[in-house]
């Protein structure tokens, strides 16, 4: 029971194990490493730890560390009562490296030496997981003769050509000597054609004396801008110069002292300048860090900033921006963003470093903001932002979007966490959707909760709806249903739950080449913002659709989205078209994955003879009565008619466009070519003619004048009109 552990003790250990998974093993020893593949151990020791006999070694299969595969994972050992001689080895796709220490257990003396000759940074699993697109090649050596209590080492770090994105790193090399019980370090590169060094000391003692120095000269800004972004030959150019220092024992703190000074900051981009008037100075002593007054400068800008954050004590903040920003300088952060006006801002802030104490306002004056991508953009932005305590309050905050008025108000709180209650309001705002449709409508919504929990509410009433010459009714329906495929986004989208009514202030009246509709909607968008969903019910009244060059009307048209998890359209639409003398009436039920349709004729057709009327414009006894030369070459060339009608439609803005090689009017196989032409979302122009005889020609005008009436006049070849009249009832 008086046993002790000693050094000398005697000591006789024999393990062996096979595919032991790692995980376990940190599982058991509560550790939490991302380290994994199976390890095999074989070790047999005796002796005591001041003379250890024997050896061992471990191997790691199908290992992984911090998400690096290892093709080799290996450590031999063998102890000959005096050293222990050990041998690593490491095999990556992006290279291998191996190691060799010898250690005396007695005198605490040690051998060591490393190489590894040429790594690949591009094929790193953390370079490639985070796409940071580095390329070069890295080359170390390390070796090494001393004890623990007085350390010797020499090492050298080594990258010839460094690539990140665009930006070109030359020349880096970093050499480590360490000895009389004091590390030096020293570095040089070449950065966007200039230098970068660095230097330092640290004495290994208990205190840490730190002395250490950063120095770049001239450098230019593109070449830095690149590290974080591609590069462009015409994106912002400049100039930065940078000397940093710092001095004193790292296991204190409070005795340490440093210093940032920027002398040199210009950059220039599309005609906008901007630089600093006087150097930029921080400095840190006594747990203080100190950023002394500055300028910056530049194209209807200016900016003087200064303040004091301690790090520990009760020294109270002192912070302070006052100026005026000319908001076209977003085009240096964001190159394609267009951008005018002017933030005026005006920030004190004060208290303890734990709880400062924030006051002034920001001043929003003609901003005018828009993206390429967005559907909308703002403008004329004008308002007020007070900034007291923990929130800031949105008060006159108004401007234009979409040749409408919009407007918010409310309060912002930002600690303890962020805190949101405002009221957005728009006014006659229009929207383009997809370059497809336009939408002219007013809203009333409200933003309430925080960043892990908040509600959208409100309502949207379009007050018209319009479609686009590139609207596309396939594309469209395509992308209006959604699923669970995608994994929802975390985030605010995530947390923003909604509940927004979409009505339309009245029926609307929508047309294009291709549709006609006439209908109202009531629908909800509920769900995420990263996930919305669409519930509700849209009616057409009336209207008809081009498809495949026929003209179907629009007996019935419901579409229910019923379904709260995701936008499910359910449709239970009839459409009515004329196909040779044949009145034909297409049913649709149910959603888009799994429709029914039925087909009805008069007079009665089979379904066969339906579906062929529609897709080849005859019955299957015509098609089987055509001469048998017009087989193959009139399929081809329906084929090459199709192809040349459907980019003229487009061309020409036609609701449809058909030539048929096979509606000859004679014996003889000719053409007839037929247009139509939506005027008005109530009047349809049509005219056809056959190419092989100038005696059969037809024009026709067709006027919608209410959802019930309709009225057409009809002109043939011979100068003859006729006047039909159409009444509309659903029983």
């Amino acid at each position: 029971s008086n046993w002790h552990y000693l050094p000398s003790s005697q000591i006789n250990v024999q393990v062996f194990s096979r595919g032991l998974a790692i995980k376990q093993l940190l599982q058991v020893a509560k550790l939490d490493y991302p380290v994994s593949g199976k390890l095999s151990v074989d070790v047999s020791m005796r002796g005591s730890q001041l003379n250890p006999m024997g050896s061992g070694s471990v191997r790691l299969a199908q290992g992984k560390v911090y998400g690096q595969p290892l093709q080799q994972f290996s450590v031999q050992f063998e102890g000959n009562g005096d050293a222990i001689n050990s041998l690593l080895n490491v095999s990556t796709p992006a290279g291998s490296a191996k190691a060799n220490l010898m250690f005396n257990p007695k005198s605490k003396g040690y051998e060591v030496y490393l190489d590894a000759p040429g790594v690949k940074l591009a094929q790193l699993q953390p370079v490639q997981e985070r796409n940071l697109g580095v390329a070069g090649v890295l080359s170390a050596t390390a070796s090494g003769r001393g004890t623990l209590d007085n350390p010797q080492l020499t090492a050298t770090v080594q990258i010839p050509q460094l690539q990140m994105r665009q930006a070109s790193v030359s020349g880096i090399k970093a050499n480590l000597n360490v000895a009389n019980h004091r590390a030096q370090l020293a570095l040089d590169s070449e950065v966007a054609q200039t230098f970068v060094q660095a230097r330092g000391t640290m004495d290994l003692t208990d205190s840490h004396y730190t002395r250490a120095t950063l120095d770049t000269k001239g450098m230019p800004i593109e070449g830095l801008l690149a590290l974080y972004a591609p590069a462009k030959s015409n994106g912002p150019r400049g100039i930065l110069e940078v000397h940093a220092s710092a001095e004193g024992p790292l296991n204190d703190k409070t005795r340490m002292q440093a210093q940032v000074v920027i002398p040199t900051f210009k950059a220039d981009y599309q005609g906008l300048q901007i630089g600093n008037t006087r150097p930029i100075r921080v400095r840190y002593a006594n747990s203080i860090i100190t950023l002394d007054p500055a300028e910056i400068a530049g194209t209807d800008t200016t900016l003087r900033f200064e303040g004091q954050l301690p790090l520990e004590g009760r020294a109270p903040v002192t912070l302070s921006a006052v100026g005026a920003i000319d908001m076209q300088l977003l085009r240096f952060l964001q190159p394609d963003i267009q951008s005018s006006g002017k933030l005026l801002l005006d920030v004190h802030g004060t208290g303890a470093t734990a709880h400062p104490e924030l006051k002034g306002q920001l001043r929003l004056q003609s901003v005018s903001l828009m993206t390429p991508d967005a559907p909308l953009g703002l403008q004329n932005l004008n308002g007020v932002l007070d900034i007291s305590n923990d929130k800031v309050d949105v008060t006159q905050l108004t401007g234009d979007a979409g040749g409408g008025q919009i407007s918010a108000r409310g309060v912002i709180g930002y600690r303890p966490q962020l805190q949101m209650n405002l009221a957005l309001q728009a006014k006659n705002v229009r929207i383009r959707y997809q370059d497809a449709i336009r939408t002219l409508l007013d809203s009333e919504l409200n933003l309430v909760g925080t960043s892990e929990a908040a509600n959208l509410t409100g309502r949207v009433l379009v007050n018209s709806l319009s479609f686009t010459q590139n609207f596309d009714l396939a594309s469209l329906a395509g992308q209006v249903q959604s699923g669970p495929e995608s994994a929802p986004s975390e985030g605010m989208a995530q947390n923003l739950k909604l509940n927004i009514t979409v009505q339309t202030a009245r029926d609307l009246n929508l047309a294009s080449s291709e549709v006609s509709l006439q209908g109202q909607a009531n629908l909800r968008v509920i769900g995420t913002a990263a996930d919305p969903v669409i519930v509700g019910r849209t009616e057409f009244t009336g209207g008809d659709i081009f498809l495949m060059n026929k003209r179907y009307q629009i007996e019935r048209g419901i579409v229910a989205f019923s379904n709260p998890n995701r936008t499910e359209p359910v449709l239970n639409v009839r459409l009515t078209t004329t196909i040779n003398q044949y009145n034909l009436s297409l049913t649709f039920l149910g959603p888009l994955d799994k429709m029914q349709t039925s087909y009805v004729s008069d007079p009665q057709l089979p379904t066969a003879d339906i579906i062929n009327l529609i897709a080849r414009g005859k019955t299957t006894q015509q098609a089987a009565a055509s001469p048998s030369n017009l087989g193959a070459s009139s399929l081809l060339a329906q084929g090459a008619a199709s192809q040349v009608s459907s980019g003229v439609q487009k061309l020409a803005g036609l609701s449809s466009l058909s030539i048929d090689p096979t509606l000859g009017g004679n014996a003889n196989p000719g053409a007839r070519v037929a247009m139509q032409k939506r005027i008005t979302s109530s009047f349809l122009f049509t005219f056809a003619t056959d190419v092989t005889s100038t005696q059969r020609e037809i024009i026709q005008g067709e006027y919608q004048f209410t959802k019930r009436w309709s009225s057409s006049v009809t002109r043939d070849e011979n100068g003859g009109f006729a006047v039909d009249g159409k009444y509309h009832k659903r029983y």
